[in-house]
């Protein structure tokens, strides 16, 4: 299909929406002290919402009796939770750590606070007043590939909690100027779920009365509540959060005689700020100078079984405000992929000199722009990234048309520019209706043909038609031209056609069965060369998952591959085991066991075995956790891949065994001071890294880090000549950032 088909598609029919009747929250005058105890007397005026079981039967009786308030003032909203419980030792409280979900009773309250049926902020506490934050987008929809859900976002926000004989409460107060939202002469439109989980009873509690027609429907903004606040007005405090940093860094590098290693200290002493304003109270601007990363998590190890790059998932917390806007994506592919800004091809670290970041709505339009400068390395010249992203309703509250621009501009000269525009149409009910067209630009890949505005060779357009209640299918059509390369973005393969087709069918068991759901799911995936239409590949698969009310969940998967490695495509595996060009027919098997997640000790186990090209794979992992108390949780991961190949001429090895490896410690000694340990090995990478993170909050945005990563090399060949030494680097940090409000 031609471009200009596309553009005649964007324009397409409305439909009327329905949605839940509109409330009003109660407004307070009074002072409610933050202290979990419920008796201010503000929430005695305040009317209890009613609340449903969502599951493990919907509307059916609730074991506990749950009591949920919400109120607000001229600067907060407040979330109030009676949580009664008979037998008290049922309680679950398994961490003190912020944002770290163990399986605990939880309370918690979403917000759509644009009331864009896309976006939310998700805010909960567990019994012991732990806090998480994550931020939703795509309407929790985690089809496609899409990062829904984005734990590592954070915001200013307090919880207080309380325990008796009875049960535990719970009380919030989310500031206006920590979420944004629109208002028009004083009042605002929000959309609105509060829940309460019960970890012992696989039991939530629900408002509204959302039914569990959805895979994360309890956290769909397209289902919340719409309210009402009067009288509200945007608060537009000023953030300023300096840095410091001290530490040292030891490389050992080769020298450019690559004769032998040397080691390379760098003593570290840097300073830098972030700055975040509410320009309105609905448009943030963060500005940031000297960016630093140093209490990031590493990246897991992950074994490439295929002959593309592997994706990471974004950690930095800079760019998590509102992630969901930039993601214009297909799969795993998109056109903006943050982690290219401040990274290199390896995942090192780039020296970030400085950028900006404007975030929110005007008028009708939500905007996102990005503009950050990176220093010069030894491999890569100073380059400025920028991102436009521009979004708005059309037709109903749950269609949408955006555009996206994105820039990578090199001071040697090189650029990059990418262009997109997408659509998503809401046709009735839960159908909904996707294009996708946009074209990169770039001056390494000169072409009469890549400088066309019409040429397919420099575009990517999908088309999608989904629906995900009952009896659910998803259907894309998507092309990918030969010279399409985004800049700072993520694809997998070029110059090809895509067609995915996946059906899908979900049921409940009876009430007094020990099975909460199935789903069963069929889906075919082809592969094409864009103008010759010749088979690429091709993936034909089937699906059972089963959970249980309390046994956890069981998924099994049957597949059938066919791929087709063309002249230049062959490459080595795992840069061992050669893969030459040619026709490769596989079929698979896996299952996968996930326990309950509110056992003190649980696990998920997965097995795979069958072909891998001309060969054979069989995988294996299992990642265990233990809640030994809420102060310590330990955890882990071990993977295994057995591969065994034929012999050929010129493939000198046939089987390689992969073993991964993980563990993790977290400990909290009490809800400021916290730490944590990662230690992964991969005989792949021969590599073992530690990455030990210690943190202490003196109070919210005033925080002490030391960071603690070494890599060591695990081959010591006594016959390399120059010798591998044992240590590859070593990083000690020490970080303090302590936040000003005005």
């Amino acid at each position: 299909m031609e471009f200009k088909s596309f553009i005649y598609l964007i324009i397409f029919f409305s439909w009327v929406e329905i949605s839940y009747a509109q409330v009003k929250l109660t407004k307070t005058n009074q002072e409610i002290v933050l202290d979990g105890v419920i008796d201010d007397e503000a929430w005695k005026s305040v009317e209890a919402l009613p609340i449903v079981q969502y599951e493990p039967v919907f509307k059916g009786k609730m074991s506990e009796k749950s009591v949920f308030r919400v109120a607000y003032d001229q600067n907060y909203i407040y979330v109030a939770g009676e949580l009664y419980t008979k037998n008290t030792n049922t309680i679950t409280s398994n961490t003190l750590t912020r944002d770290q979900f163990s399986g605990d009773d939880i309370f918690a309250i979403i917000l759509d606070p644009f009331n864009d049926n896309e976006n939310g902020l998700w805010f909960l506490s567990n019994p012991a007043g732990a806090r998480i934050d994550i931020a939703i987008s795509n309407d929790a929809n985690f089809g496609g590939g899409s990062n829904a859900m984005n734990s590592s976002w954070n915001t200013y926000w307090d919880v207080a909690t309380t325990q008796d004989e009875n049960g535990w409460y719970a009380e919030m107060r989310i500031p206006f100027s920590s979420i944004g939202f629109q208002e028009n002469d004083g009042i605002a439109e929000m959309g609105m779920i509060v829940y309460r989980w019960i970890a012992s009873a696989n039991e939530r509690h629900i408002y509204p009365a959302i039914p569990p027609n959805w895979n994360m429907g309890n956290a769909k903004p397209s289902q919340a509540q719409d309210i009402l606040l009067e009288g509200v007005q945007s608060k537009k405090p000023l953030y300023l959060t300096p840095y410091t940093i001290v530490g040292q860094n030891l490389n050992n590098k080769l020298n450019d005689a690559e004769t032998k290693y040397l080691k390379d200290r760098d003593f570290t002493r840097e300073l830098g700020f972030d700055v975040k304003y509410n320009l309105t109270g609905n448009l943030t601007l963060d500005v940031t100078l000297n960016t630093d990363f140093a209490q990031v998590e590493a990246d897991d190890q992950q074994l490439n079984l295929s002959r593309f790059s592997l994706f990471f998932p974004e950690k930095r917390q800079f760019f998590q405000e509102r992630a969901g806007l930039y993601d214009v994506s297909y799969g795993r592919n998109r056109l903006f992929y943050s982690r290219r800004i401040g990274l290199d091809s390896d995942g090192n670290p780039v020296r970030i000199l400085g950028g900006a970041r404007m975030t929110g709505r005007i008028g009708n339009w939500d905007i996102g722009i990005i503009n950050m400068q990176t220093e010069e390395t030894d491999s890569l010249t100073s380059e400025n990234f920028g991102v436009l992203r521009m979004q708005r309703k059309t037709f109903n509250e749950r269609s949408n048309v955006g555009g996206i621009f994105t820039s990578r501009v090199g001071v040697d000269g090189t650029n990059n520019f990418v262009y997109g525009i997408d659509t998503k149409t809401n046709i009735f009910d839960d159908l909904y209706f996707d294009l996708l067209a946009s074209q990169t630009v770039d001056t390494e890949i000169r072409s009469e043909e890549n400088t066309d505005f019409f040429s397919t060779t420099s575009w990517r357009a999908a088309i999608t038609l989904q629906k995900s209640i009952g009896f659910n299918y998803r259907f894309v059509v998507n092309r990918t031209g030969e010279y399409f390369h985004p800049g700072i973005g993520y694809v997998r393969r070029t110059g090809n056609t895509d067609l995915f087709t996946r059906f899908a069918y979900g049921w409940f068991a009876p009430e007094y069965s020990i099975i909460n759901r199935q789903n069963i799911d069929l889906g075919v995936y082809i592969q094409s060369e864009n103008d010759s239409y010749d088979l690429l590949g091709r993936s034909i698969w089937s699906g059972w998952s089963l959970r249980f009310k309390q046994l956890g969940e069981f998924e099994l998967d049957i597949r059938y591959n066919n791929e087709i490695l063309l002249t230049g495509d062959d490459f080595d595996l795992l840069r061992k085991i050669y893969i030459p060009e040619g026709e490769y027919e596989t079929y698979r098997i896996g299952a996968n066991y996930e326990t309950n997640e509110g056992n003190k000790f649980g696990f998920e186990l997965g097995a795979e075995y069958g072909g891998l090209y001309d060969g054979t794979s069989f995988e294996f992992q299992i990642n265990p956790r233990w809640i030994v108390n809420s102060n310590l949780e330990l955890g882990g991961r071990y993977g295994l891949s057995h591969l065994k190949f034929p012999s050929l001429e010129n493939r000198d090895k046939t089987q390689f065994t992969a073993h991964i490896g993980q563990f993790r410690a977290k400990y909290a000694l009490n809800k400021r001071f916290s730490s944590s340990t990662f230690i992964q090995y991969s005989n792949d990478s021969a590599l073992i890294g530690a990455n030990v993170r210690l943190r202490y909050n003196f109070r919210e945005g005033r925080d002490l880090w030391l960071v603690f990563n070494e890599q060591i090399n695990t081959i010591n060949n006594e016959l390399e000549v120059p010798r591998k030494p044992r240590l590859q680097n070593r990083t000690i940090l020490i970080k303090y950032t302590h936040t000003f409000i005005f």
